[in-house]
């Protein structure tokens, strides 16, 4: 299933990103840019989120705050799905770091920007020239004004209790610097990460593609062969269960938390109904949580069956397949309306 998110997330985390790089170049009581910190919040913590990301992107998870805007209410722990959630989390960063770029870019051109930089714990200004060297290794080659030298080091150092004013006209010269990390170190991962995630997905669709334009062996042949059908009006006014799929139609299963599932269930049980229907959307995968609970449901000697209420177009061509391989294994009627 695609995962889609509300239009107005998109613009929400641009101004995010405008209202960070607005607030970390506002100016201080003592006029300068705390430059340090703003390299932090721009380039240093994005990066090791980025990199961290990048790790974790291939690891099966539970599914984080996002996926409540999303349409899917219940975490689908396979690896498309989990591309697809992180795909739009690094487009909604991307988004945030465009607006901090946009609003640097704009207090540069109407702004007298003042960035100078100290530390209680590194006074040496030839260590920070040492980290700053290393920070711009990737861009040295081909912007060396982005690259501060020692004298700019030296004379945008600020000490609180007697603050130097007299170069404060290099005070602007860590911009270019600025700018360079913000977009290697911030945007750039994100959208090589953008690029890893499609890469993926295009992967995984061909893939998809490819196993549904092989022809059906033998052996599912002869399961569908052997699958049980019949007509939907024969089971009409029979107790409906839906299981992920959203609807106040009837009973539901697996869009809330495990315990309150349990919950419906277990009252479903004391109720002991002769016959029961499983509505599904073809756009889910069986689970072993659905195949659990219809076994103690046919212990119970509930006869059983299966309805598809959501045939989107959406659907891999062998979903249907699966859901009826599902039902031979499992003693399922298949209801079809003849």
């Amino acid at each position: 299933m695609k995962l889609q998110l509300p239009f107005w997330l998109y613009p929400l985390a641009f101004i995010l990103g405008l209202l960070i790089g607005a607030a970390a170049l506002r100016y201080t009581p003592d006029g300068r840019i705390n430059l340090m910190l703003v390299w932090l919040v721009w380039a240093g913590l994005p990066f090791v989120g980025a990199c961290i990301s990048g790790l974790m992107m291939f690891r099966k998870q539970r599914a984080p705050w996002l996926l409540r805007f999303s349409g899917a209410q219940r975490w689908q722990l396979d690896s498309q799905s989990q591309l697809q959630l992180w795909l739009k989390l690094h487009q909604l960063w991307c988004l945030s770091a465009l607006g901090v770029l946009a609003a640097f870019l704009t207090l540069l051109l109407f702004t007298d920007l003042a960035f100078g930089w100290s530390s209680t714990l590194v006074d040496d200004p030839t260590l920070i020239h040492k980290i700053t060297q290393m920070i711009s290794v990737h861009w040295q080659a081909y912007w060396p004004s982005a690259v501060p030298d020692l004298a700019l080091i030296e004379s945008t150092r600020f000490i609180r209790i007697a603050p130097a004013t007299e170069h404060a006209v290099n005070a602007g010269g860590w911009w270019s610097f600025l700018l360079a990390s913000l977009v290697t170190y911030n945007l750039l991962p994100r959208i090589l990460l953008i690029l890893v995630c499609q890469l993926q997905l295009r992967h995984y669709s061909h893939r998809l593609s490819i196993s549904s334009n092989q022809p059906v062996s033998a052996s599912t042949e002869t399961a569908l062969a052997d699958l049980r059908v019949q007509d939907l009006a024969d089971w009409e006014g029979v107790e409906q269960l839906f299981w992920e799929i959203n609807t106040s139609e009837g009973l539901t299963l697996g869009v809330d938390s495990w315990e309150s599932d349990q919950q419906r269930w277990q009252a479903l049980l004391k109720r002991k109904p002769s016959r029961l229907v499983w509505c599904i959307d073809l756009r889910r995968t069986p689970l072993a949580e659905m195949a659990d609970r219809i076994k103690q449901a046919s212990a119970l000697g509930i006869q059983q069956a299966i309805q598809v209420r959501d045939n989107s177009l959406e659907a891999p061509a062998h979903a249907r397949d699966s859901w009826q391989l599902f039902a031979r294994q499992h003693q399922l009627v298949w209801l079809e309306a003849q």
